[in-house]
């Protein structure tokens, strides 16, 4: 459990120049609270033909000339403020910048401090260390009143820290173990530039972190000091061959996990926590009861994120069987199993062989029609579309949004091609079937405004041309087929696909024989399927 601080750390979050400048202080000191400048909060009654203050204008003006200055202060609604459905990048959303001369607005008066502050602490960042814990409880225990301006916590727990070594070129140290040794590290030697002497030289050892602090920690210590966030974000790490992030820490009278079976550990609540975003997933949940750990100490939960480093075939199997005992109450799901630019991927055999007792399509289909918003990069195939039509007939569907990055397309068993771009013709059929069961689709999901289906291939000869389907607004664009087209006007006749044109649509197999020699300077609105079998014969 979160145990107060006892001492003040040497080190604070923020630099004493900010310190004094920003912020007020604290109540044991015998200082007055109030600015010199303007002794009273409320407005004051301006003469008339007297001259315009600062302090006499609106305060949803300041708060506008605020906004220009350091940011608009965004919400903390799941909603786009654009009126979009989709999901919201909550990493920079509620980040301002802290520099000195903007942080020194907060001497302009009083209510100008608490605007400043506002958006200055809305969203903080915290080392998931022992010392990283008490060096924050230290600092919002002191400044109690910046508390209630905390909306999104970041923490972030490193996978390396650094610790001293002994000679590396002596081999090993009669001071560290065996185990110490084992350990994976990196060495890294700093020579004093301007003495270049051997004695000068110092060897930095990066070795697996043990100062750490688990998941019971850090959930105590936003229980105890920011009951007003609701956006938690946890990042794990990534190296080769992670080590497990300890949910429950061990001590003499409480080990990690109770030997009894009927009593289950349980993380601390955290009721206001709205939306949990899970970074480096892998180090944090390696099976369907890490999952729960979370999902009990966060029993108002609307909003999931789940991105893991690199795809690996675990992953997929670890989201399956969550997916099967998925919480009620969550309505909007962002799971990222392959990143963007991550050019490693699964092995073929161990997907084909996982999809036998574990496809990640079927599991979600089941669970589509309680979303409200979805997005996903990874694996994806028609089943999941196909399969959501009879789940969605037992039960109102609340779907408004769904964004599918493809990495590759699911495919048979015996299948021999499982390659993906826009030369492979059997990966271009997959997603053709993909856009075809999610047009199909549209008619379960009335409330359905937003979807889009991409291929992001960034060693694409023509980027261009990597194949998409978006309707937004009843707009349509991307990939056509006369069946795609036939479906669309049966559950959406008011949708509209953009007629074709020498300057959008490259629709035709002779054209696409050209490509070679001028490549498309923007993305076509319109591209017939079967056009990419001319690029497939000439690959």
């Amino acid at each position: 459990m979160f145990n107060l601080p006892t001492h003040r750390p040497k080190n604070a979050i923020l630099t004493a120049e900010q310190k004094t400048r920003s912020l007020r202080p604290p109540p044991t000191q015998s200082i007055s609270l109030q600015p010199t400048a303007f002794p009273n909060s409320q407005p004051r009654q301006r003469e008339y033909g007297a001259p315009t203050q600062l302090e006499d204008l609106p305060v949803e003006i300041q708060q506008n000339i605020l906004d220009m200055l350091i940011g608009n202060l965004s919400s903390t609604s799941p909603t786009s403020t654009d009126g979009s459905q989709g999901m919201r990048n909550w990493s920079n959303v509620m980040r301002h910048p802290r520099r000195k001369q903007l942080s020194d607005l907060a001497l302009v008066s009083d209510a100008w401090r608490r605007m400043v502050q506002e958006r200055l602490f809305r969203h903080i960042k915290i080392k998931g260390t022992k010392a990283g814990l008490e060096e924050c409880a230290e600092w919002f225990l002191t400044y109690t009143h910046l508390q209630p301006y905390v909306r999104h916590i970041e923490v972030w727990i490193p996978v390396w820290e650094r610790r001293p070594g002994g000679n590396v070129r002596s081999g090993l140290s009669g001071t560290m173990t065996f185990e110490q040794h084992a350990r994976p590290r990196a060495v890294v030697t700093v020579v004093n530039p301007t003495v270049r002497q051997e004695q000068d030289n110092i060897n930095l050892v990066y070795q697996l972190a043990r100062q750490n602090a688990a998941l019971d920690e850090i959930f105590g210590c936003v229980s105890v000091l920011f009951s007003s966030a609701c956006i938690l974000t946890i990042e794990g790490g990534h190296c080769k061959k992670p080590p497990m992030i300890q949910h429950f820490r061990e001590t003499d009278d409480r080990p990690a996990v109770s030997r009894s079976m009927f009593e289950m550990p349980r993380l601390p609540k955290l009721p206001n926590i709205r939306t949990l975003i899970l970074k480096g997933a892998w180090n944090i949940i390696r099976e369907r009861k890490h999952f729960e750990f979370l999902s009990m100490a966060l029993p108002n939960l609307r909003e999931w994120h789940c991105t893991f480093a690199k795809p690996k075939t675990k992953a997929y199997q670890t989201i399956s069987t969550v997916l099967r005992y998925f919480p009620s109450n969550l309505t909007r799901l962002n799971i990222c199993l392959e990143g963007f630019y991550s050019k490693d991927t699964p092995s073929t055999i161990k997907v084909r062989l996982l999809q036998l007792t574990h496809h990640l399509c079927e599991d979600l289909s089941h669970i589509l029609p309680q979303l409200e918003a979805l997005t996903l990069t990874g694996r994806v195939c028609n089943s999941l579309f196909r399969n959501a039509i009879g789940a969605s007939e037992s039960r109102k569907s609340r779907l408004k949004s769904v964004d599918l990055v493809v990495k590759n397309c699911c495919r048979e068993f015996d299948a021999s091609n499982d390659g993906t771009g826009i030369h492979n013709w059997d990966f271009i059929q997959a997603f053709g079937e993909l856009v075809t069961s999610a047009v199909g689709s549209l008619g379960v999901f009335p409330d359905l405004s937003f979807l889009r289906i991409r291929f992001l291939d960034l060693d694409s000869p023509c980027p261009f041309l990597n194949p998409y389907f978006q309707l937004q607004d009843g707009m349509c664009t991307g990939i056509w087929t006369e069946e795609i087209l036939g479906t669309l006007g049966q559950v959406r006749p008011a949708a509209v696909f953009p007629r074709r044109s020498e300057d959008s649509d490259f629709g035709s197999a002779k054209e696409f024989m050209k490509l070679d020699m001028a490549w498309p300077r923007q993305k076509p609105k319109s591209i017939m399927l079967a056009s990419y079998a001319a690029l497939a014969q000439k690959a």
